[in-house]
């Protein structure tokens, strides 16, 4: 090739287009490919809306193994071992996940959660007062508080906590049966009505009401009122036991001397 075709050469070639596209650069724009741990949160993903906890937390488990600094995948790791009740494991891995991102106030609050269900309520109160320090969700961290404190048998506070939720929503189910079953440990059956009722207006097929409401029935000697909320709770859970237990006891208490029982 002469000189002539070495200028036209370069002349065929646009500068600008060079300018814009170096060498190289077109290959290291790529997106990279996803890494082993990606894919496996990826699989645990579509798992866990599968609701098949148990492949999802394997999934999770296996992408922390490859990168073991990846804090999300602690997270998504405990939020399937508590959808699987597995509480022990589920705390530990939250607390692993609050470890590595002390900020996460989701992490936080399922360690609270968990903690509750193993009945450590003093540590479980500690992770939600954290949360409201550290501008949680509001709500969930009054509730978490709240069932903490019943459970330490701190009623006035866990009172005050209760009803500061339902100001905020005056239908909202958790703070209602969980002052039924404050009231039940009081003996005070005057708020146990009042709670069960409110709730039974808002939530027709609460069973915590209807159980609360059968139960003052029993006890005030009302069997038609007791037939009446077991009847209902039993539609609403076949298979309650103490719903079945009660309906025939008072049934029972209603069948007038001298009848025989109805198989």
């Amino acid at each position: 090739m002469n000189n002539a075709d070495e200028k036209w050469q370069w002349v065929d070639e646009d500068p600008i287009e060079k300018l814009l596209h170096p060498p190289g650069r077109a290959a290291r724009s790529l997106p990279a490919p996803p890494s082993t741990a990606a894919s496996l949160c990826a699989a645990g993903y579509s798992q866990f809306e599968q609701l098949r906890y148990d492949e999802a937390s394997g999934s999770y488990a296996a992408a922390i193994a490859e990168e073991p600094d990846r804090a999300a995948g602690y997270y998504d790791l405990a939020v399937c071992l508590e959808k699987a009740e597995q509480w022990t494991a589920a705390a530990d891995t939250f607390r692993r996940a609050v470890d590595n991102d002390p900020g996460h106030a989701e992490a936080l609050a399922g360690l609270g959660a968990c903690l509750l269900h193993l009945d450590a309520a003093e540590e479980a109160l500690q992770c939600f007062e954290r949360l409201l320090e550290r501008g949680g969700n509001h709500e969930p961290a009054l509730l978490g508080m709240a069932v903490a404190l019943q459970k330490l048998t701190r009623y006035e506070e866990a009172d005050r906590l209760y009803r500061e939720l339902l100001e905020a929503n005056p239908d909202s189910a958790e703070p209602l049966a969980n002052l039924i079953a404050l009231s039940v440990a009081r003996q005070d059956a005057a708020a146990v009505a009042e709670y069960s009722q409110r709730l039974l207006r808002a939530h027709p097929q609460s069973k915590a009401a209807l159980q609360a409401l059968a139960m003052l029935a029993i006890r005030n000697g009302d069997q038609a009122a007791a037939v009446e909320y077991c009847t209902r709770l039993v539609e609403v859970d076949p298979d309650s036991f103490e719903g079945w237990f009660n309906l025939r006891f008072a049934q029972q208490r209603m069948r007038p001397a001298g009848k025989a029982a109805i198989a």
